[in-house]
């Protein structure tokens, strides 16, 4: 008895499974496995959930990386090491996150941003992804939280928010604003006066 062949899957279920495997697997594993894999992992609703390593630059982590001997405890390290060997030096944080956002052709629901994070990189998620429910920019990228507030007003969906050490005297006023789904928000180690 002959059993079904992976690379037969429906596109449909495959964009569906596909869609659950995480940015690692969807750009260095997923697309080398067969013609079909390939075709379904560029599928938009395959990149609806971008969630970044939280460095994207293994040196943002460390001054030498190349001489570590030991794996730091950052849970995106094997990703982050395979990144480096592919692009070397000449991986930007912001052509990243654009080449990503791409790939979800303004269907990205859920983004958590690396750290390194510019405020080009975030200007580009504001406008390519109007759909956002879920941002994170975590308290590794205190520069991006004191620009957010110009960005505010382009997620109107958005749900949930997790800012880094922020002041949200600024941000709070727009929230009420332009935010009216808001369920959530998170920033720890902030200053509220």
């Amino acid at each position: 008895m002959e059993g079904r062949k992976w690379e037969d899957l429906s596109n449909d279920i495959l964009v569906n499974v596909l869609g659950r495997v995480g940015m690692e697997s969807l750009l260095l594993d997923v697309p080398f496995v067969c013609k079909s894999w390939y075709k379904a992992s560029r599928e938009p609703q395959c990149w609806e959930h971008l969630i970044f390593p939280t460095y994207i630059k293994p040196y943002s982590c460390f001054n030498c990386w190349e001489d570590i001997w030991w794996e730091p405890e950052i849970p995106d390290w094997g990703f982050i090491k395979r990144l480096a060997m592919i692009y070397q030096e000449n991986l930007s944080v912001t052509a990243f996150v654009k080449f990503i956002v791409n790939r979800s052709c303004g269907n990205a629901t859920i983004i958590e941003l690396p750290g390194g994070c510019t405020e080009e990189a975030l200007a580009y998620v504001a406008y390519k992804c109007p759909r956002l429910k879920s941002l994170a920019v975590g308290s590794y990228n205190e520069y991006i939280d004191g620009i957010i507030v110009k960005f505010i007003s382009r997620w109107k969906n958005l749900e949930m928010l997790k800012l880094g050490k922020y002041h949200l005297k600024e941000i709070i006023p727009q929230i009420g604003l332009h935010c009216n789904n808001l369920i959530w928000l998170s920033s720890p180690y902030t200053y509220i006066g």
